[in-house]
């Protein structure tokens, strides 16, 4: 059999990076974080003895095929999903693992925290393993952190995993809670309706971002402390908003959680992003960069009324518009059929030719 797993990216309005460390470890912190539906996919399967391990990536048309599990590490071609491949596939088996994205790279919507997620997934499905969707976040976030050493914090595998609202809680020291934030049918589809995520075309890279925040937070009476104790504050905030249906409160607190982003540092600012905002600043209630910043998507939330007057600004600057429509369920697997001898061969190639 096939192992299959589809999972949501998540979009952070507030409190992201204060799950990262080291000012979680230091001071706690606080994420509200929401599953949309966009989603990264996974499916894997096992090949006859001595075929070999055949990586593919559909969406960005990258493969990676090599003899053996070990020999996964030898190269820096696909290293995210062989990572995961090498940690979790029983050494001397043959796979072929494919993913697909709905998301560009660099988006800020936690496009590879929901792949990891979803990768786990559908190796478990393969092998017959079960795990909570928290459990799954959790290994997936290990692999991403650990075994590959990539900076940042576990909000995006947890928010991908679980789906829905979420508002996780980080004790000083180490430790998180996990919280459902519960609204309302009438809340609900105003959020989805008032909601836009906005693409300008221009990408960030979250990994050198989150080594420039590091660097900046350690400097002595640091603006990037300050601006991750008013993130943390303004989660709480936002925490306490939405099950009471207050989007006023919830709009309020994405533009200030925005203001603080960028004060973290300097490469978290985008000069375009800033030039989107100026354009519809009257149309919308608040709006934020998502992820670590310095491009990718931002997050509005229109005023009652002019939501197709905020889409025709964003369009005439060049900006890519999708609308916003929860995700609730989140991690979510099947098994299929195996893919036959041809559709096999032709994966496999593809896999090859473009590695």
């Amino acid at each position: 059999m096939k192992g299959c797993a589809r999972v949501p990216v998540r979009v952070d309005p507030a409190g992201g990076g204060t799950d990262a460390p080291p000012y979680c470890l230091d001071h706690g912190g606080a994420v509200v974080n929401l599953a949309v539906q966009r989603h990264a996919f996974a499916m894997v399967q096992q090949l006859d003895e001595g075929a070999g391990v055949a990586l593919y990536a559909m969406d960005i048309n990258k493969g990676k095929s090599v003899l053996s599990i070990e020999q996964l590490s030898e190269t820096k071609d696909l290293e995210f999903l062989g990572a995961f491949v090498e940690r979790l596939a029983p050494s001397g088996d043959s796979l072929l693992l494919v993913t697909e994205t709905d998301v560009p790279a660099g988006s800020g919507l936690g496009g590879s925290g929901a792949l990891g997620v979803a990768v786990v997934a559908a190796l478990d499905q393969l092998y017959g393993r079960e795990r909570t969707p928290a459990e799954t976040a959790a290994l997936a976030n290990e692999i991403e952190r650990q075994d590959l050493g990539y900076p940042g914090g576990d909000q995006d595998s947890y928010g991908a995993a679980l789906g829905g609202i979420n508002y996780l809680k980080y004790q000083p020291g180490g430790g998180m809670t996990r919280h459902r934030i519960k609204i309302n049918e009438p809340t609900c589809r105003a959020l989805e309706y008032q909601s836009l995520l906005i693409y300008t075309g221009e990408g960030h890279v979250s990994a050198t971002i989150h080594e420039d925040i590091r660097t900046s937070y350690a400097l002595p009476n640091s603006p990037t402390l300050h601006a991750m104790q008013i993130l943390h504050a303004q989660a709480d905030k936002m925490a306490a908003a939405l099950p009471e249906g207050d989007l006023k409160a919830y709009g309020e607190a994405l533009s200030e959680s925005c203001r603080q982003l960028y004060r973290l540092h300097e490469s978290c600012d985008s000069a375009e992003h800033r030039r989107y905002f100026e354009a519809i600043d009257d149309c919308i209630m608040g709006g934020k960069t998502c992820g670590a910043g310095g491009g990718g998507f931002l997050l509005v939330l229109t005023k009652p009324g002019h939501r197709r007057e905020c889409i025709g600004r964003i369009e005439q600057l060049g900006g890519t518009v999708w609308p916003v429509v929860i995700d609730w369920q989140g991690l979510a697997t099947w098994v299929e059929p195996p893919w036959d001898e041809a559709e096999v061969r032709r994966l496999r190639d593809l896999a090859a030719v473009n590695s």
